[in-house]
């Protein structure tokens, strides 16, 4: 809980965007009474509400956890009596109340056991009244991107002025650097090309970085930002040290890939000036096992810190959790972008009974990034059958490369072979090409990766055991039989014949 006391000698550095918010905010407060403060985590929020209490000679801030931590006494727990009357007494006691992250403050009495629906709306309308019949004012703060819309209410809404935090420009990225750093030591507009949308927290956390390496060139300033300072979904170092080109019979997923997708994404001074963007929306389309996650993985670590993805890990129920989640994640992506988006089995998720809705709030947030970020968000989405992805999605021009993948031919399927064995003895890499080429027809991805495992566990046992070692062709051979007895088995279990 802040005081009403604050010192008017310190003053509180701002970048230009956030000076004129600020300049805004001030204006704002002065002609009325209600004041809604909104900007992108890590946007400076805090800092020009203490600057406000700082000019005007004092005020509360207070923050929606703190607040419902006051008023948490027992018997009133998950009623609004406690909440109002302790809101009514700060306003009394000040006559300007900051209520930081006010979605906190929704959040939280949301969970409250008693909390009636629609209680916490009530509420602020009260003390709305109370703000304007003793002469206050209250300004609140929130993240725009927040899951909690009250004050998205109509008739709420229709009665606060709001003011935005507009995103940072270059000249702010080289204010803030330099504020932190003491020098010009890091290429502002560089960097500005290279992430446009990182926070003044974001900003301040590279110049403390930078200047405790040492590092201020170029390149160093932006491995920085896409291993330690960028947000993403996915632990890269999680992830198979896997590349596009390590994926046999992908050459032209990953030309396609790397000319519509990965190009456009980066920062080439050499192609600057035209404007390339990335597909709007690329499909990935396939049987099972064809390979499409692996190039999700592979992508995953090209792109290192911008890689975000959205797959049925996240789709538990209720509903809304699953919402809050995906909004979450398309968030982070905007404040990372430019960035990668990878739905993983959109098919399976816009048709699963966890995600009602799901194909509408999703068209609408992908309408909703491609205005925002202006094509620096690169969305791929992976489907068994397009066929099960909603007309609107495909008709629509929402996805504008389409690119399939099919079970490997025999020479993609023996170089996947020599890649996974290719650390093995030399007595397991001595295997005959042309007869496996034969038993593995028809075979993908999945199934050359689960011969190869299977070789290894044979030629294991026998170690294990003392058995004598058979030749490679024998193990692969038996690996083989396995892969096709699983086979086998799925399509009984798919045909519902499987007894």
């Amino acid at each position: 809980m802040t005081s009403t006391a604050h010192d008017t000698t310190a003053e509180l550095t701002l970048s230009p965007a956030q000076e004129a918010a600020f300049r805004q905010l001030v204006d704002a407060v002065r002609a009325f009474p209600l004041v809604l403060l909104e900007g992108d985590a890590g946007a400076g929020k805090t800092t020009l509400v203490e600057r406000l209490i700082r000019e005007r000679g004092g005020g509360l801030r207070l923050d929606g956890r703190q607040i419902l931590a006051e008023t948490s006494d027992g018997a009133h727990t998950g009623t609004e009596e406690p909440l109002l009357r302790f809101l009514e007494d700060s306003l009394a006691a000040n006559d300007l109340l900051v209520i930081e992250d006010i979605e906190s403050l929704e959040a939280e009495s949301a969970h409250r056991a008693y909390a009636r629906r629609g209680s916490l709306t009530a509420l602020l309308r009260m003390v709305f009244s109370h703000v304007l019949d003793a002469g206050k004012t209250l300004v609140l703060t929130r993240t725009p991107s927040s899951n909690y819309p009250l004050l998205a209410v109509t008739d709420i809404a229709q009665r606060i002025l709001t003011v935005r935090i507009p995103p940072l420009a270059a000249e702010d990225y080289a204010f803030l650097l330099r504020h932190e750093i003491g020098e010009e030591r890091i290429e502002a507009s560089s960097l500005f090309q290279h992430s446009p949308g990182l926070s003044v927290i974001q900003l301040l956390q590279l110049a403390r970085l930078a200047r405790h390496s040492g590092r201020f060139d170029a390149r160093s300033v932006r491995d920085l930002v896409d291993t330690r300072i960028t947000h993403h979904n996915t632990r890269t170092e999680e992830i198979a040290d896997l590349s596009l080109d390590d994926l046999k019979g992908f050459g032209h997923i990953a030309e396609a890939l790397t000319t519509y997708v990965l190009n456009p994404l980066r920062s080439d001074a050499r192609v600057k000036g035209l404007g390339l963007r990335p597909k709007r929306g690329v499909l990935l389309y396939g049987p099972p096992g064809t390979g499409k996650t692996s190039v999700g993985r592979a992508l995953a670590r090209q792109m290192h810190g911008r890689f975000f993805m959205i797959d049925g890990s996240i789709a538990p129920d209720p509903a809304v959790t699953f919402y809050a989640r995906v909004r979450q994640i398309i968030q982070l992506a905007k404040r990372s972008a430019p960035c990668m988006l990878f739905i993983d089995d959109a098919d399976v998720l816009m048709q699963s009974g966890y995600s009602p809705g799901f194909t509408r709030y999703f068209l609408s947030l992908m309408d909703g990034m491609e205005s925002e970020t202006a094509g620096r968000i690169a969305i791929i989405l992976t489907a068994m059958n397009p066929g099960h992805l909603p007309p609107a999605l495909l008709r629509s021009g929402r996805v504008e490369l389409w690119l399939q993948t099919t079970p490997p031919p025999a020479s993609a399927r023996t170089e996947m072979l020599a890649s996974h064995v290719a650390t093995l003895p030399d007595e397991l890499r001595r295997f005959d090409p042309m007869k496996l080429d034969v038993l593995t027809d028809g075979f993908n991805a999945a199934d050359m990766r689960r011969i190869a495992a299977d070789v290894k566990a044979l030629y294991a046992r026998d170690v294990i055991e003392g058995r004598a070692i058979a030749p490679a062709d024998t193990y692969f051979e038996r690996a083989t039989r396995n892969v096709h007895r699983y086979r086998e088995l799925l399509r009984l279990a798919e045909a519902g014949q499987l007894v």
